[in-house]
């Protein structure tokens, strides 16, 4: 929904009661599906500002509604990852397209010799589960780490444009531990608190293949990635989950400042991600 909608649109109180009432009866994942099941998608493109293109806070950060026409969609005949969404896909604000992606990458980094797997920003554990589960059947050994504080975004500030602290807070231990337990999971590890500064000292000694962050606000990205690169094997990988969005410009700007390490390979996905690969010692010259 638009957020001038009311201003705009005579329907808009009718739309807006609507609207309320599917969060409230927490709806939203039975529409989506619904419509998705009929042939459609519902889309939330942002505030109309007489073009399709619009500015965010951030001056140099622009947005407009993506819509890549590419057509292969190997979900759609992937019979382990569409049982495995279905279970988890009430535990996680991330789209499929986003799921899919964490479920194609962490067969690529098992291909690395060693080192665990660690998701800061759980919520309900769905995202993390599905790093967890695909890390399962690659028979990687390692331990998946979720942290989440389960009191909602930290560490929000003058360079994020939408979070102030605290949204997503209706998350809990209990939701991440009964999904784990649903789904039969034995490499999984729960660690509640900000991170790093209260559980990465339970971590400190570990090494780490696969990172997905998923905090929304700059600092709180910074902060994991100084604890966990030097604890990132070469090869390794930072999955950011809010590049790409709206609202989450703080985390755009700090993965765009990474473009100019010269340590690292950033990769923009159009579905939002943005992808990092730690190169080592290895230098790229222009």
């Amino acid at each position: 929904m638009r957020s001038d909608y009311v201003r705009r649109t005579p329907f808009a109180p009718i739309g807006k009661a609507i609207l309320r009432t599917a969060h409230a009866l927490d709806l939203g994942p039975w529409i989506r599906d619904l419509l998705r099941g009929m042939g459609y998608e519902l889309r939330w493109v942002g505030p109309v500002v007489g073009t399709s293109i619009t500015v965010s806070a951030n001056p140099e950060i622009w947005h407009s509604q993506v819509w890549p026409i590419a057509t292969y969609s190997p979900w759609l005949n992937d019979q382990a990852f569409t049982l495995l969404y279905n279970q988890i896909k009430h535990h996680t604000l991330v789209d499929h397209y986003l799921c899919y992606d964490l479920w194609q990458l962490v067969p690529e980094v098992a291909k690395l010799d060693r080192g665990d797997l660690i998701e800061v920003g759980s919520w309900r554990g769905g995202t993390g589960c599905v790093i967890a589960t695909r890390a399962a059947l690659c028979k990687l050994p390692n331990m998946v780490y979720l942290c989440d504080t389960f009191r909602g975004v930290v560490k929000a500030g003058t360079l994020d444009t939408f979070y102030q602290g605290g949204e997503h807070a209706d998350a809990s231990l209990e939701n991440v531990n009964e999904l784990v337990d649903r789904l039969g999971l034995r490499n999984v590890e729960v660690l509640t608190g900000i991170f790093p500064e209260e559980t990465g000292q339970c971590i400190a000694d570990r090494e780490f293949r696969f990172c997905h962050i998923d905090v929304d606000v700059y600092q709180s990205a910074a902060d994991v990635v100084e604890w966990v690169w030097p604890r990132l094997v070469a090869g390794g990988m930072i999955v950011y989950d809010d590049y790409g969005f709206r609202g989450c410009e703080g985390v755009t700007r700090f993965v765009n400042e990474q473009r100019l390490k010269p340590d690292r390979l950033i990769l923009h996905n159009l579905n939002g991600h943005a992808i990092c690969i730690k190169t080592a010692d290895l230098h790229i010259t222009g």
